[in-house]
């Protein structure tokens, strides 16, 4: 068990373990960055204007010879040059013609997390600080240019635990196994099919993402298909089961009780110049858990998305309307998602000063024959917080940010996020569970949450991230049982 006063102690261990790997030069760490994802999944960094990685099947890869976020963006088609390291070699072994190679490739993180509070009272003793460790190895297969076939494996294991998470201790299983196939379409098109077990994360990440923070991220067994007009249009579709985690080794399969389909469609080019999204998709289940009641779920989502990012400013605004029935009510629910940011390039230290702020709704009759609660199909847990102490329903919050960088390989932004309910009728939802405290009627003012996050990318292979939330509730939530809460994360990443 990893006790609180040891945090710190975590940290030396990490460092001291893995500087010895620090012999590559820190400009090329750079280039890592240019993962819009990537970029996404932290809180409100700066991204390059530079056209970046598409996380879709067929689309425009990464930079040349950098590990990405999703390994399946990164771009290895250019034999190694005489001298380069190991690590770097293996990503691209010739078989014969030049557009006919295999990678091999895999990831080694550590992550010490410490929750004081984890569901911030709602439960009995839910403290918790253990320390992840993920283990990955790939093999991705080109076979010419319109034949590819991408096998990933790995060991998650979780390590002093007060309680078990499941996502984090799938012991040796295999996390993606598909085949793509493109065929070229029109004049400069192509469509590309995917059949097998993959990561789908959708537009931003944020409504359907990937779970990174926990050991096993969200996969999805099925058929995905997706065309691409290249710097203009991409339609994607998608029919596919959530693969459910079980305890032990090779045994994770497609859910039974639940079943995911939509569209997605981006233009790159819309009104006044900005990209623009249109989606649709349903996720079904059988049995879905929302505060105090639990039934059968199913859920259309429709959403539009505007976007563009410059080297000075970004700009991300998303709206989305949810459709269906829920237990015996029908279902009449939606989101909207604002950030945006400026970034000083001619200042020191680059600073970006951002906002977000994010709405969403809530259930205002609990009597009624409707059901006003947003849920997300797959959303990223850590969009307000690495913490996690909400999820993303029935919440407003605002969120002013400063991000700096004080190294040209390193980045820090902190500011406070002021959270509220959106509706005094429904209860405050806590983590992934489903799990709310009962609605109250006083004020829907439920805490203000101060982060702090520092990215330090060491080489184009190794990452070092700091997280860190203090959670302070509102009077009214200490009144119906509600505690402070505070979290600290620790995280080494190798990539190879």
């Amino acid at each position: 068990m990893f006790a609180t006063r040891n945090r710190w102690t975590v940290l030396a261990a990490f460092a001291a373990g893995l500087f010895p790997m620090l012999g590559e030069s820190s400009a090329l760490a750079q280039a890592v960055a240019s993962d819009p994802v990537s970029a996404a999944s932290a809180v409100s960094i700066p991204t390059p204007a530079a056209p970046q990685a598409e996380i879709l099947p067929g689309g425009r890869p990464g930079p040349s010879g950098v590990p990405q976020l999703f390994r399946w963006t990164e771009d290895w088609s250019a034999p190694p040059a005489p001298g380069t390291p190991l690590v770097d070699r293996i990503r691209h072994i010739p078989l014969g013609s030049s557009d006919t190679y295999l990678s091999l490739g895999g990831e080694v993180r550590a992550y010490y997390t410490d929750w004081q509070h984890s569901a911030l009272g709602l439960r009995a003793a839910d403290d918790n600080d253990p320390l992840q460790l993920r283990l990955r190895l790939l093999a991705d297969l080109h076979i010419g240019p319109h034949v590819r076939a991408f096998v990933e494996v790995g060991d998650n294991r979780e390590f002093g635990a007060q309680f078990a998470t499941l996502p984090n201790r799938g012991r040796l299983n295999l996390q993606q196994a598909f085949v793509d196939l493109t065929l070229p379409l029109g004049n400069s098109g192509s469509i590309t099919l995917r059949p097998g077990r993959f990561e789908m994360p959708l537009g931003n990440n944020k409504l359907v993402s990937v779970r990174d923070a926990m050991n096993e991220r969200f996969t999805y067994q099925g058929l995905r298909a997706t065309y691409i007009l290249p710097g203009s249009l991409s339609v994607d579709v998608f029919a596919v089961r959530p693969v459910s985690l079980k305890p032990g080794t090779f045994n994770d399969g497609p859910s039974h009780v639940s079943s995911f389909r939509g569209v997605y469609v981006s233009a790159a080019k819309g009104p006044f110049g900005l990209g623009t999204d249109a989606y649709w998709y349903r996720l079904d289940r059988e049995v879905a858990v929302l505060g105090p009641r639990s039934g059968e779920d199913r859920r259309n989502t429709w959403g539009m998305r505007a976007w563009k990012r410059t080297s000075r400013w970004d700009l991300d605004l998303e709206a989305a309307y949810q459709s269906g029935t829920f237990a015996t009510k029908d279902i009449a629910a939606w989101a909207v998602m604002f950030e945006s940011g400026v970034t000083l390039s001619k200042t020191a230290m680059t600073p970006r000063l951002g906002l977000r702020a994010n709405v969403f709704s809530g259930n205002h009759d609990p009597s009624g024959k409707t059901s006003g609660t947003f849920v997300p199909a797959f959303p990223r847990f850590g969009l307000i917080s690495e913490a996690a102490f909400f999820n993303l329903s029935n919440l407003m919050d605002i969120y002013p940010s400063l991000t700096l960088s004080p190294h040209r390989d390193i980045t820090v932004t902190v500011g406070p996020d002021f959270l509220w309910r959106n509706s005094r009728a429904d209860g405050i939802y806590i983590g992934a569970t489903g799990a709310a405290f009962a609605a109250y009627g006083s004020s829907r003012f439920t805490g203000t949450d101060l982060n702090l996050q520092a990215n330090w990318q060491a080489t184009k292979h190794l990452q070092f991230t700091l997280y860190e939330t203090s959670f302070s509730a509102s009077g009214s939530l200490m009144s119906y049982g509600g505690k402070n809460g505070n979290y600290l994360g620790i995280q080494s990443d190798f990539k190879f």
